[in-house]
């Protein structure tokens, strides 16, 4: 029995990766899992199917712990199991290990079930559906499929990832990051181009987590669902345009106008920092039958030391980052050590359990726009976007920047402690800019690798023969 489970295991794992529909997941069903024709139940567990597959890539180690660690923001010290620093800082992850396998089949069910729903969405019950609601949900389900694949993209980067096809048991070839970067593109103007024709008004035929709707903004509201996916459009364009080889044409200019509609047409510097919050977050579930707490509330987690040394004095976000205690408490091992404690990471604190990570709030969108800004060679535009997230942490105004290395240095400053563990963000910024190697970033330990990037899994090296060639154009 030991062996059939570990075998069903495996074919599981593999068929998240490959898109072959071995086993049931009970949080993504499939459309043959519900009878008869796609009714309006059909569609609510569906649609909530896809979202908590994407909840799962996000609860795992690899999407908001690693890469902060590669990233030098954070530390998770284990006494017990070494590999949260030996895989990370002192060495390279394992591509069969929790470390360099994760944020992968998750990210990849999610896809197969946003393309299951998407493709029975046109035969759906004419009484369960209204066309404006058929267009609108399409644009919302491309739109989420496209941020899980670019979620695969920020762990995988220039390793690459694979563009699934129809065919549910062909193993996709992995394609360049350039590649995967146009086809989320292409998918977020084709979701636009659904939203756009169902109209601002235009309603999703079901009831979305609290993590859409709570929030500053109904993401239930075409019009919304538009300013999502912009937003994400916009994010994708500025990393095509800072790719190191051939980049983007036009890409910056784009992401400035994508941005721009994101904010609801707002000026450079005129976004409220009351709105800052607002946006679309993933919600986690403590205790029950859907247990998912999210993943940094973990005693085990600490405050990198280097990244409270470089918060400038009177910066109020260090509240929001560091848990101020009486009695410290030292957490080390493995040649490294911390006293700061992450707010989020405390699990006396049952609100951690449940804290929301935002998906992409305001504040993230105006400081994408400054960075595109900026790569424009538009200083004032992108110096008054910036100011208005800096002044409102106590900061002084920085002067319009002279030259792109100096306004690079002060957008990335404001980007690590506004979006301090919310994702993989400090990590791609890094790496687009080429920051994060020897010789320009401090080695944590004697045999710091300097990571950047997961492996591909060893289950989809083993599914393509570890012939793990890219496609590129």
């Amino acid at each position: 029995m030991r062996k059939i489970s570990l075998a069903l295991s495996a074919s599981f794992l593999l068929a998240a990766g490959c898109d072959s529909g071995i086993v049931t997941n009970e949080n993504s069903p499939t459309v043959d899992a519900l009878a008869g024709n796609l009714t309006g139940a059909g569609i609510q567990t569906l649609s909530l199917g896809v979202l908590a597959q994407d909840r799962a890539l996000i609860a795992s180690f690899a999407y908001l712990i690693e890469p902060e660690i590669f990233a030098r923001d954070a530390y998770r010290i284990d006494s017990n199991e070494p590999r949260y620093v030996n895989e990370t800082l002192n060495g390279t992850p394992d591509y069969g290990s929790f470390s360099g396998s994760g944020g992968f089949a998750a990210g990849y069910t999610a896809i197969r079930s946003a393309t299951t729903l998407i493709n029975a969405l046109p035969g759906a019950d004419p009484g369960a559906i209204t066309e404006p609601q058929r267009l609108a949900t399409t644009g919302f389900i491309k739109t989420i499929k496209a941020l899980d694949y670019y979620r695969l993209l920020e762990l995988r980067d220039t390793i690459g990832v694979a563009i699934q096809t129809a065919d549910p048991n062909f193993v996709a070839p992995l394609s360049c990051k350039a590649n995967v970067l146009d086809y989320i593109a292409s998918l977020l103007d084709s979701a636009n181009t659904n939203l756009t024709t169902a109209g601002a008004s235009a309603k999703l035929p079901f009831t979305l987590p609290t993590g859409f709707t709570a929030y500053g903004r109904n993401y239930g509201v075409d019009s919304n669902i538009v300013k999502l996916n912009r937003g994400l459009k916009g994010k994708v364009d500025l990393y095509r345009g800072l790719q190191h080889t051939n980049p983007t044409a036009g890409a910056f200019t784009a992401a400035v106008a994508e941005l721009t509609q994101a904010l609801g047409g707002a000026a450079p510097g005129a976004v409220a920092a009351s709105t800052f919050g607002n946006g679309a977050y993933v919600t986690f579930i403590s205790g029950g039958t859907e247990n998912t707490p999210n993943p940094l509330s973990d005693s085990k987690i600490g405050v990198n030391p280097k990244a409270q040394a470089a918060l400038q004095a009177g910066d109020t976000r260090s509240s929001k980052i560091i848990n101020r205690v009486s009695a410290p408490v030292t957490l080390g091992g493995s040649g490294l050590s911390t006293t700061l404690t992450y707010v989020g990471s405390n699990t006396a604190n049952a609100a951690n359990q449940v804290r929301p990570n935002a998906i992409l709030r305001d504040e993230e969108i105006v400081l994408l726009r400054a960075q595109a800004y900026f790569e424009l060679g538009q200083f004032a535009n992108g110096a008054a976007d910036l100011n208005s997230v800096r002044t409102t942490y106590g900061l002084a105004a920085i002067a319009v920047p002279t030259t792109l290395a100096a306004a690079r240095t002060a957008l990335l400053y404001e980007k690590r402690y506004s979006l301090f563990f919310e994702g993989p963000q400090r990590l791609v910024d890094l790496r687009a800019y080429g920051l994060l190697k020897a010789g320009i970033t401090p080695a944590e330990l004697p045999n710091d690798p300097f990571n950047t990037a997961l492996p591909i899994p060893k289950f989809e090296a083993d599914a393509r023969g570890n012939v793990l060639t890219l496609s590129c154009k």
